[in-house]
């Protein structure tokens, strides 16, 4: 099991703060759509979470990319061979289910927690 810190910063939330306001969310690799409020938890050039709610504006637009401590790629060295160590070699994005209660923790300043297994994924806030 591999644990992913994701501290406190401004992408951070703001991804918590548009996920409040938002009532429509994305299913990654599927062109369905949810109300239940979450983000994406991805893995590709490093790990990070992004929004999952639906528009036109790019994450990195919106500022709402937050990295795991260590897997920035603009930051972090070798950071494929750790993110592969991690969570695994190939990419992904998963759905992450968050109660209004961990979105407003998040906007309040509270790191995100996430411990990965090979079959489960459980959040702290």
């Amino acid at each position: 099991m591999s644990k992913l810190i994701f501290k406190s910063s401004g992408a951070l939330k703001r991804l918590a703060s548009g996920t409040l306001q938002a009532n429509k969310f994305r299913i990654p690799y599927s062109d369905k759509h949810t109300d239940e409020k979450g983000i994406l938890f991805v893995k590709d050039d490093g790990i990070y979470v992004m929004n999952a709610y639906a528009g036109g504006v790019p994450p990195n637009k919106l500022g709402t990319v937050a990295y795991a401590k260590g897997f920035d790629p603009n930051k972090d060295k070798n950071v494929w061979d750790k993110s592969r160590d991690a969570v695994g070699g190939d990419d992904f994005g998963e759905f992450i289910r968050l109660s209004s209660n961990q979105l407003t923790r998040l906007e309040m300043g509270h790191d995100l927690e996430l411990e990965v297994s090979p079959t489960t994924i459980e959040v702290t806030v």
